[in-house]
């Protein structure tokens, strides 16, 4: 475990970017779904911050519901594709360079804060909290943070296979309890979760509101 940031999934290049931006369409519509059931829970979002975003697929659906999305990255090429992919959408979202762990951004600066398929890239347990700070400080009311469940049948495979094989883990599950007790530091209260299922799909969302 190491509590060094790594930026190696940040997608620098442009085949990298075109690459991510093929993800299956039923599964995209999947996910799409997970975020339309989650931000239902939220009242009066209109400034939302997509962190990271990628190559733009979640701020083009938050801007399609009407929302003033600003999608962060580090990845250049990431960028530069959500922005053509939004321009093709139709609909206006802004995109910038930023570190998800050092943001310019003013504290509650965002209606809300999407952030989604990141935290379980981290193993260490500092870096997940410096995320959750980070996230929590730059959002006024609430926070919609994906989680990859320990629980689930994905998450108890990939450790089976772990100890069977030694290969190593690239995704990290996190309990509902751990997540709900960091969000806590800051001021923040479950509201619900959203979960294809608690057993067979190990992606949840969680919504958190400020107190």
């Amino acid at each position: 475990m190491t509590d060094e940031i790594s930026y190696a999934r940040v997608k620098s290049d442009v085949e990298s970017a075109q690459s991510y931006s093929q993800r299956k369409q039923d599964k995209h519509e999947q996910e799409m779904a997970m975020l339309a059931k989650a931000f239902a829970k939220t009242k009066d979002v209109h400034k939302v911050l997509d962190a990271p975003c990628g190559v733009g697929r979640a701020s083009i659906w938050l801007a399609q519901q009407g929302k003033q999305v600003t999608g962060i990255d580090l990845g250049e090429a990431a960028l530069a594709l959500a922005a053509e992919l939004a321009q093709k959408a139709g609909v206006n979202a802004q995109f910038e360079s930023q570190d998800i762990f050092a943001l310019t951004y003013a504290d509650k600066a965002f209606d809300a804060t999407l952030c989604f398929r990141l935290l379980h890239h981290f193993e260490s347990e500092a870096l997940q909290a410096r995320l959750i700070a980070e996230i929590c400080r730059v959002s006024d009311r609430y926070v919609v943070m994906s989680r990859i469940s320990p629980s689930s049948f994905t998450s108890l495979r990939r450790r089976l296979r772990r100890v069977l094989s030694g290969k190593a883990i690239k995704q990290y599950p996190v309990s509902a309890a751990q997540l709900d007790a960091e969000f806590a530091k800051h001021g923040f209260t479950p509201l619900g979760k959203v979960a294809r299922s608690e057993l067979l799909h190990s992606l949840q969302l969680h919504v958190y509101m400020r107190k």
